[in-house]
């Protein structure tokens, strides 16, 4: 199997409490129905992660938590490098991706589109919750496919 790297942007979050820290922001109603939904499209084809990175940031990990029944014991590590991280941040966190299988960062914006875009030389827009496919061949990155929530049946 070649190595593939889901990259995923957390789901939609909530700004009702406008003096929470940005960090510590969770998901809304939206957020907590499209996660699982994501979870299922993931699942279905045949994409289901070895190792997930995510952010430490609280709608992060709530993705996570709402997509887990899907994903059951696969490893996942906390990173808050994540976390408004540069491309080169992300970069330096997946050099703990899996050699062989697929590794899922979960994280945030602009730096999901900014990743995707640094390793295929594609843009993909990523609204909230939205998951980019890339798949490595001979040092070359390629998007595969992209899962946006409005576009599921």
């Amino acid at each position: 199997m070649p190595r593939r790297l889901i990259v995923m942007r957390h789901a939609k979050s909530s700004w009702e409490e406008p003096d929470l820290d940005d960090h510590d922001r969770p998901l809304n109603k939206r957020g907590i129905r499209d996660a699982p939904r994501i979870a299922d499209a993931i699942h279905d084809r045949g994409w289901s992660p070895d190792l997930i990175l995510v952010s430490s940031s609280k709608r992060t990990l709530q993705t996570l938590s709402e997509m887990s029944y899907r994903f059951g014991q696969v490893p996942s590590q906390i990173r808050s490098g994540i976390y408004h991280a540069t491309v080169n941040d992300l970069l330096l966190e997946l050099e703990d991706m899996v050699q062989e299988g697929t590794t899922m960062i979960l994280g945030h914006n602009p730096g999901s589109e900014i990743l995707v875009n640094h390793l295929s030389r594609e843009w993909h827009t990523m609204p909230t919750a939205t998951v980019v496919l890339l798949v490595e061949s001979r040092g070359k990155w390629t998007v595969q496919e992209v899962i946006r929530p409005k576009e599921i049946q």
